[in-house]
């Protein structure tokens, strides 16, 4: 749950997707968006599989729930507030029915409508919380708050034990911002080197040694490319945990030096999270402008989409009943079909 104070500059939304991928959510509940319809579209992407959303302008209010592409989730039915203050969403998550809901209250001193610190007034209030059903509160792990650099409010996380667990497939790629490192272009020439050194032609066929040296290869990139990623996430988590720390004693003393301590971490993280977010841009740019209207696979990736979302999670039986089985689905529409196509002789 995360009052985002609206997103509208693709830097901005980039960072707040990349957040939110980082602590691994399944589904994240946005507030004041600032975004039209239009707009709201442009959320679908990266890890997000759904996004529903409710839009007012590009000045203020806007809902919207994000669900990864990863989770089992199917949407039956949504209400939307054409006022832009909330989303409720009906489906199944797996075979198990829940409903989800994004609200943004309105402004107005209401007790029941209760983290946010005003900087201007230098006062803290809690606004932003989750309500959840009693039914799953034995289900719930951990409720916190995570560190507000990137809005003015501080996201809320809530961990739920889960029945399923579902995990896409991995796909490595070679990110090419690598290459501009000086450390890792002088490691793979070492590594090329050091690979010639003792693999000659003679004893081994070229493409023997060809195919070992893509392989060798290979892995030295990923053993980079993971031990960048371990220091950066490392780097974010240490930033994050001081903040904590940080807006904890903030709380506690509201004094100018914590308040410039708040915002020197603030600043770090935003730092941190902007260039990362203008790397990610930056190869979506050019993988778009490379492929341009070639049938590749970003088709292919769409038209996956598309099946997805034509996926049948149930059936209504001939005896009335309902099933969630993908037997059950099967055998019905293979009863159907061979009804439908079979010819009727009369003796």
């Amino acid at each position: 749950c995360w009052n985002i104070n609206g997103i509208n500059h693709p830097i901005k939304r980039k960072r707040v997707l990349s957040f939110l991928k980082s602590h691994q959510v399944h589904v994240a509940l946005l507030q004041e968006t600032h975004l039209t319809q239009g707009e709201h579209e442009k959320l679908r992407s990266g890890w997000v599989g759904k996004c529903f959303y409710s839009s007012f302008s590009s000045k203020a209010r806007g809902v919207a729930i994000l669900i990864n592409k990863n989770s089992p989730f199917r949407c039956l039915s949504q209400v939307t507030d054409p006022a832009g203050r909330f989303i409720i969403v009906h489906g199944r998550w797996g075979s198990k029915p829940v409903t989800l809901a994004s609200m943004y209250a309105p402004n107005v001193d209401d007790p029941l409508v209760i983290q946010h610190y005003s900087h201007a007034h230098q006062t803290f209030s809690r606004i932003d919380l989750f309500l959840i059903s009693s039914l799953l509160s034995h289900r719930v792990k951990a409720c916190e708050f995570l560190p507000c650099f990137i809005s003015d409010h501080s996201p809320i996380r809530i961990q739920l034990e889960a029945p399923e667990d579902h995990q896409g497939p991995y796909r490595w790629r070679l990110n090419p911002h690598l290459l501009t490192q000086e450390e890792f272009v002088g490691e793979i020439k070492s590594a090329i080197q050091e690979f010639f050194q003792f693999n000659q032609s003679p004893p081994s066929s070229p493409d023997v040694i060809w195919e070992a040296f893509k392989a060798t290869i290979r892995g030295k990139i990923i053993a980079f490319s993971s031990a960048s990623k371990k220091a950066f996430r490392q780097q974010m988590v240490g930033l994050e945990q001081e903040l904590r720390g940080a807006e904890t004693e903030l709380y506690k003393n509201n004094s100018e030096e914590n308040r410039e301590w708040v915002a020197t971490l603030q600043h770090d993280l935003n730092e941190l999270s902007s260039s990362k977010a203008e790397g990610a841009l930056l190869r979506t740019r050019s993988r778009f402008y490379a492929r341009g209207d070639k049938a590749g696979k970003l088709l292919a990736w769409q038209l996956r989409r598309e099946e997805a979302d034509r996926l049948i999670p149930s059936i209504r039986l001939p005896d009335d009943t309902t099933s969630f089985a993908p037997e059950a689905i099967k055998g019905a529409f293979q009863s159907y079909y061979s009804t439908l196509y079979s010819t009727q002789y009369d003796e």
